[in-house]
């Protein structure tokens, strides 16, 4: 199963929606560009490339870059956009065509990597930042009234599974998520959470808040409403 099939291809058309809402809320932030950009935008973790046709139709003269370092969703991302020759699909940051970006995005991306490798990450985003580059980070909510929401539909179909489990549902639902996670592995080998279920935003922003000036937030889908009773939330930073 593509990762397409488990998003904007879900047979759910709510999650479907929403997966095609959180891709052009996430334009949202481009608002806060200067006006001498010039176009060079990184999508971190870019999956199947979805984000970056969204990109296209909003800056049809941008040159966005996806960095993805599974080989399967790498591949993926080859055929989705084998007709958008201007995106440049790397393995490797150092195959990057450009020292630094106007934009990077990283999206729906830190509730899989384990906490270990939260500052390896933001060290590499800095690594491609200038005074003048904004870095765009979403994240689901798992905790209050959206991790309820969720673990209704997760039990509805996988009940019993580790984020579909009444007793965890309801401890997000209440704020306190699961302090132990299980961990998988990805195709490299790396360390991975594969259940979004446990991960908490707010230890997250904590972390965020030591490397990045953090310049501004929204939700997602309610762009201003708060994050207790959003699906995601969007973190506008700069170095």
């Amino acid at each position: 199963m593509s990762y397409a099939d488990i998003t904007i291809n879900d047979k759910s058309r709510i999650k479907s929606w929403l997966h095609k809402k959180r891709y052009a809320q996430a334009l949202y932030s481009l608002k806060e560009v200067p006006f001498n950009f010039n176009g060079s935008i990184l999508d971190f973790g870019g999956g199947s490339g979805e984000f970056c046709k969204y990109l296209l139709k909003a800056l049809p003269d941008s040159t966005p870059v996806l960095y993805e370092p599974t080989p399967s969703l790498r591949q993926e991302a080859s055929v989705n956009l084998q007709k958008y020759r201007q995106v440049k699909i790397i393995a490797e940051l150092g195959d990057s065509p450009f020292p630094v970006y106007d934009v990077i995005f990283c999206m729906e991306v830190f509730e899989h990597i384990v906490e270990e490798q939260y500052k390896v990450l933001f060290k590499q985003f800095l690594g491609l930042m200038d005074k003048n580059s904004l870095l765009v980070v979403s994240v689901p909510v798992e905790v209050y009234i959206p991790a309820l929401a969720k673990g209704i539909f997760r039990m509805s179909r996988r009940y019993g599974s580790f984020d579909a489990k009444l007793k965890n549902v309801l401890k997000c639902t209440f704020g306190k998520p699961p302090a132990i996670r299980p961990r998988g592995e990805i195709e490299n080998s790396l360390p991975y959470y594969y259940d979004h279920l446990g991960f908490d935003y707010r230890v997250f922003e904590n972390e965020l808040k030591k490397y990045f000036a953090i310049t501004g937030s929204y939700g997602g889908p309610l762009a201003y409403m708060p994050a207790c009773i959003n699906f995601e939330k969007y973190y506008l930073c700069r170095r």
